[in-house]
């Protein structure tokens, strides 16, 4: 790595805190004044779209974010337990306040390993789901986790190259009680790393 390299990844560090308190600030409007201010109408959920039932071929990890891909041998990955999962509403993939503060409190983590142990990590993203609905809806809902949290990352500095994403849908679960606690609890990304 070089000495431009890291002064930047400092510089993102540094900027994290920042970052995190100007994305939890509602924006602010303004109305004219005798009109009252209208109030907006939340659109209904996207649907994820339907996916034909295949496992994605593994691509190379130079392809971009959005592309659903996974390396040859996962079982080259492990857990890492300063890495924590990231929860999710039912049919839903967007990353909310909660999920943004453990985001950042995970990249952080990232860019300081890399800094601190001049090393670094490839990140696999496992997006699952509860088992609530068709099969392809939950592979696809489970790929659009893992690429939000990827996309998540790599907005904040995480290179692209490092970050691979995988959807299991409902095959791994956490828990498997017939409860709406226990389906919350699969409703998750989870984060595993390779060191190289």
């Amino acid at each position: 790595m070089t000495r431009r390299s890291n002064i930047a990844i400092l510089a993102v560090v540094a900027l994290l805190p920042t970052l995190a308190g100007c994305a939890q600030q509602a924006p602010k409007t303004t109305t004219p004044s005798g009109t009252a201010p209208k109030e907006p109408v939340a659109p209904p959920p996207p649907r994820p779209p339907a996916v034909q039932e295949q496992r994605p071929a593994a691509q190379s990890p130079s392809s971009p974010v959005g592309v659903s891909r996974a390396p040859q041998n996962m079982e080259e990955f492990a857990d890492e337990p300063a890495l924590k999962d990231v929860f999710f509403e039912p049919d839903r993939a967007d990353i909310v306040r909660d999920g943004a503060n453990i985001m950042l409190g995970n990249a952080r983590w990232l860019i300081a390993r890399w800094v601190v142990d001049n090393r670094e990590y490839l990140v696999l993203i496992e997006g699952h789901t509860d088992d609530k609905g068709a099969r392809e809806d939950k592979v696809a809902i489970a790929e659009l986790r893992a690429k939000a949290a990827a996309s998540f990352l790599t907005a904040m500095g995480v290179p692209d190259t490092r970050l691979w994403t995988i959807g299991y849908g409902s095959d791994r679960p956490v828990c498997t009680d017939k409860s709406d606690a226990c389906a919350a609890k699969n409703r998750r990304v989870h984060f595993r790393v390779k060191r190289q």
